[in-house]
């Protein structure tokens, strides 16, 4: 038995292109049928706004399967070491802070798992990221996502047109997410915005607002870069 995982990349500091490809390397030693999508340039981007004082990202996503012996934190431990060794620094950074290496645990199988603010599995911001969900499209368009049981595909699909679906249900309260709010999620195909998944120490009511409003604004297409690079299969 193995586990599908789905990963993120971003890089915007040093050659982000070169440690895409260093990074493939690495999974491709520890795992197996590791895919790599496209990667795009993108803008750097804060909760208020376009950041043009910070370097453009590059961006894509990884998918490849894990043994049946991993678990999600022993493999969130692994993405992070990662991190570490190309230089990045989590402790006292911004949260949206320049980075030279990111990675993202998207969703593993087709698990919901809260071990707020730790991991928050599938990732709580993706339904949202076209920087997520486009290249996801080239590797894995047809994975259900675990709370909108929508595939990561019509996901995308509604990102591009601003469909109805892409209004969260709020939970503000900072006790577990509930069944029944799980349930309705998934019959209406929407995703899920909860306090306890937002926000962390530093963090406040302030900036679980600033979340949803940016959330519930229509995707901004001024982030996007016409430059791609190749296909990295």
């Amino acid at each position: 038995m193995t586990h599908d995982v789905l990963i993120a990349f971003g890089a915007n500091l040093g050659d982000g292109e070169s440690v895409f490809g260093e990074v493939k390397k690495r999974l491709e030693r520890d795992f197996v049928q590791v895919r790599g999508a496209s990667l795009l340039r993108t803008r750097a981007v804060t909760l208020a706004k376009l950041n043009e004082d910070e370097p453009d990202y590059w961006n894509s996503v990884f998918r490849l399967r894990v043994s049946e012996t991993w678990t999600p934190t022993r493999f969130l431990e692994y993405l992070l070491n990662l991190e570490r060794e190309f230089g990045r620094i989590r402790k006292g950074k911004p949260h949206w802070s320049s980075r030279p290496l990111d990675l993202d645990l998207l969703l593993w199988d087709s698990l919901f798992w809260d071990e707020a603010p730790r991991l928050i599995l599938p990732h709580p911001m993706m339904a949202w990221r076209d920087f997520v969900l486009e290249p996801a499209c080239d590797i894995a368009s047809e994975w259900i996502h675990p709370v909108t049981h929508s595939t990561l595909g019509e996901m995308f699909q509604a990102l591009k047109t601003n469909s109805p679906h892409l209004v969260p249900l709020v939970w503000e309260s900072p006790s577990p997410v509930p069944p029944w709010l799980l349930e309705e999620a998934g019959k209406s195909h929407r995703s899920i915005l909860a306090y306890r998944w937002i926000c962390r120490n530093e963090d406040s009511k302030d900036i679980f607002r600033q979340v949803v409003e940016l959330v519930t604004k229509a995707p901004a297409e001024e982030n996007r870069k016409s430059e791609t690079a190749p296909d990295c299969l």
